[in-house]
């Protein structure tokens, strides 16, 4: 039986094209956006259609997903995310919060799958909440729980289950209830643990969530966004 009923929905989000994605350049260390990315998620903000019932965005910490996280949410992430308490251009007051969770990284150790140091993220992100990655002893590095083998992965996909599991129980009975995940095509599979899920570049699909006993996330496919 499903420790949580299935009305709780879920965004797995790619994100639209990095830098390094155009020519395919896997060397270039953790790349931004494109210019036509960013464009991409300013104009898809706008329609988001769960803005205000999304009480959580959790994000990997790589700067295109950061970017992703904060361009293509920022009308249902609070407005302290932008540097401001009060509604703005950019957040509202009292809305959703971001969490930065390195479980959500890219699953390859190529440059373009490798995060930046810390200091470098805060100076690009001054007002993202640095509090979990300042903790981590192993990011930026793609070795011990962040390795790139196939076991390492699962258990990594795993460990997001328990994630979202333990954070939908506390959003549970708040008018923001729904939770939304950037993360990458790649490290994708090893949370839906499914070959082809129908995903696209830019592109979210939603899910109604439950949890099996053992923590294990079961998606159940509801529309696009």
């Amino acid at each position: 039986m499903p420790k949580r009923v299935a009305f709780v929905l879920a965004l797995l989000l790619h994100w639209p094209k990095g830098t390094h994605n155009p020519t395919h350049n896997t060397s270039i260390l953790d790349p931004p956006l494109t210019a036509n990315g960013v464009e991409q998620y300013v104009t898809w903000s706008r329609d988001f259609t769960f803005k205000d019932s999304v009480g959580l965005v959790l994000t990997s910490p790589l700067r295109r997903t950061l970017q992703t996280a904060v361009i293509g949410f920022q009308g249902c992430l609070d407005g302290s995310n932008y540097g401001t308490e009060a509604d703005t251009q950019f957040g509202v007051s009292d809305h959703a919060q971001l969490s930065i969770e390195p479980d959500l990284q890219a699953h390859s150790a190529r440059p373009c799958d490798k995060g930046s140091d810390i200091s470098v993220l805060r100076s690009e992100f001054d007002y993202f909440p640095w509090d979990i990655l300042a903790c981590d002893p192993t990011f930026p590095s793609k070795e011990c729980l962040y390795a790139t083998d196939a076991r390492t992965l699962e258990q990594r996909g795993l460990r997001v289950h328990r994630l979202l599991q333990q954070r939908f129980k506390e959003l549970e009975g708040s008018s923001r209830s729904n939770i939304v995940v950037v993360t990458h095509g790649g490290f994708m599979n090893f949370i839906t643990r499914e070959k082809e899920m129908g995903f696209r570049p830019a592109m979210p699909r939603t899910f109604m969530v439950s949890f099996e006993e053992v923590s294990r996330m079961k998606l159940e496919p509801v529309s696009s966004a």
